[in-house]
Formats: C-alpha cells, sequence, structure tokens
C-alpha cells in the first residue's frame, strides 16, 4: 500500500505543478472580455489541448465536467475503492441531502482516523450546518459569533455573518468555508505519502473549477472585474 501511495503522490505533485497559480487567476480575472479570460485559460498547458477537443469552441462548462470527470477516473486508478475518497465525491449526488452527507463524511472520519481527513469533515460539518441554519434564518447572529470567536472558525464564521446581516447574500460564507478548508488541506502538500495528497489534489482540482467558472461566468455576463475578483477563491498552488 505505500508503494502504491509512493506512485500515487508522485503523480499528483507532478500534475499539481501544471495547476493554475494565482497570476493567472488574476490575468484571467482582469482579461478586458470572456474570450479574453479564455485564452489565458488556453495557454495553460493542463487544459490547452482538452479545449482543442471541445465539440464547441468556448465551452467552459463542458471542459469542466470533463476535467472533474478526468480527476475522479485518475483517482480511483491512483486509489481504487478507497472509502475516503469515495464519501467525498458523494457532495455531487444530488439525491443526497446535505444533512446525510455530513453524516456519511463523519462516519468516514472517525472510522479511518487520518488526522488530516478529520480537520476537513469537522470543518466542513461546522460551517455548512452554519449555512443551513442561516439561509433557514434559524440563527442567533450574536451567540454564534461568540460562539466560535476563539475557534480556527471565527474569521469564517465572522466574514460570513457580516455580509450576510448587509446584503442577505451567502455569498461570502460560501467563499470563507472554501477558503477555510483549502488551508487545512493545503498541508497535504507536506506529506510524502499516504491518502492525504490526494485528497488536497481532488479538493484542490474541485476549487480550481469553481475559480474557473466564478470567472468565465463573470466575464461572459459582464460582471465588473472587482466583483469578480471578490468572490475568488485561495488556490491551491
Amino acid at each position: 500500500m505505500a508503494d502504491l501511495f509512493a506512485y500515487a503522490v508522485g503523480r499528483v505533485r507532478a500534475l499539481e505543478a501544471h495547476m493554475l497559480d494565482e497570476s493567472k487567476i488574476i490575468r484571467m480575472a482582469d482579461a478586458k472580455d470572456f474570450e479574453a479570460a479564455f485564452l489565458v485559460l488556453r495557454e495553460t498547458p493542463a487544459f490547452a489541448e482538452k479545449i482543442d477537443r471541445l465539440e464547441h469552441p468556448f465551452d467552459f462548462e463542458a471542459l469542466l465536467k470533463n476535467e472533474m470527470q478526468w480527476v475522479r477516473e485518475l483517482l480511483e486508478s491512483l486509489a481504487p475503492g478507497n472509502e475516503i475518497l469515495s464519501v467525498m465525491w458523494k457532495k455531487y449526488d444530488p439525491e443526497l441531502p446535505l444533512n446525510d452527507y455530513l453524516k456519511l463524511l463523519n462516519a468516514a472520519a472517525e472510522k479511518y482516523g487520518v488526522p488530516l481527513f478529520c480537520s476537513y469533515a469537522r470543518g466542513f460539518t461546522i460551517l455548512n450546518r452554519l449555512k443551513l441554519d442561516l439561509a433557514a434564518g434559524k440563527i442567533d447572529f450574536e451567540a454564534v459569533q461568540n460562539q466560535y470567536c476563539y475557534t480556527d472558525y471565527h474569521r469564517a464564521v465572522n466574514r460570513g455573518l457580516d455580509h450576510f446581516k448587509k446584503s442577505g447574500s451567502l455569498f461570502a460564507l460560501e467563499r470563507e468555508i472554501d477558503n477555510h478548508l483549502m488551508e487545512i488541506l493545503k498541508k497535504a502538500k507536506f506529506k510524502a505519502f499516504g491518502i492525504e495528497p490526494l485528497i488536497g489534489f481532488m479538493y484542490a482540482k474541485e476549487i480550481e473549477n469553481k475559480i474557473l467558472r466564478l470567472i468565465l461566468t463573470g466575464k461572459r455576463m459582464q460582471v465588473k472585474t472587482e466583483a469578480i475578483k471578490e468572490r475568488l477563491r485561495l488556490s491551491y498552488v
């Protein structure tokens, strides 16, 4: 098993080197229009060949869907039948309610006891339950902010709730949830073997896709650059 993960970690490390870095993300966000932003993406070796294979030019939704399918197939080949990865993919199941998914996630964390994954599962659960309560109007803002003021979650909670109180929008909390989980899983880059680097790579690609969708959708809808940048997430590389 150690040898299997040693190869897997080497493979994802090589792929991480070709992921979008902050400079390219900012270039895309600063591009004058949708086509210019898409051309920046086309300069990236990891996407250039895949863009050429698109049935319809500039069909970024198909591109992103294909990319995540490729990631899923890659990780399955590197760690066949791994339950942690399987549970992480289940969040995309449209028929699985979030509360049921949280139970699966935490059951997997308890069963396998991988510290990094346990931290991810705990953070995902706490912050997404807060999001559910906020959306349902079942929240005492002051009590919640006091509850988390001396925890690792205080920044995400405070920024998310403060923005919601002003705008009624969940987008800041959603951004802060993603950023909090990214800060946790970035630690996977310091692991030489084990499942953690594969978990980190999966989440890194998930956020990369989210960033690309935010930028390209925003450019297509002619959203102002600053409004796009406000919604960007932390990248893995």
